[in-house]
């Protein structure tokens, strides 16, 4: 049986985001490296979907009957819809 579990990149321009940066208690700079770092782009995504309520991995079953027959477009509305985030990119979860 296949997941329908997805992992979520968030657009959430931490780079230009000085609010977000703030409260991460980040410089640009200091978002800069850990972007210049292996993983460092999921390692941000993480922090700021914990800052902001926002899971990284999300059950697809929760918002449609056949998850697999849903167009990225239409997947990535619901979620930007229901966490007022919009996604950047997802992959499913491979079990």
């Amino acid at each position: 049986m296949s997941s329908n579990k997805i992992k979520v990149q968030w657009a959430f321009d931490i780079t230009v985001d000085e609010e977000l940066q703030s409260r991460l208690g980040l410089t640009e700079g200091e978002v800069y490296g850990v972007l210049d770092e292996e993983g460092g782009d999921e390692k941000l995504n993480q922090l700021c979907a914990n800052e902001m309520g926002v899971p990284v991995w999300v059950d697809l079953d929760l918002f449609f009957e056949n998850p697999r027959s849903i167009d990225e477009h239409q997947l990535k509305d619901a979620l930007s819809d229901e966490y007022g985030w919009l996604v950047d990119s997802y992959e499913w979860l491979i079990v």
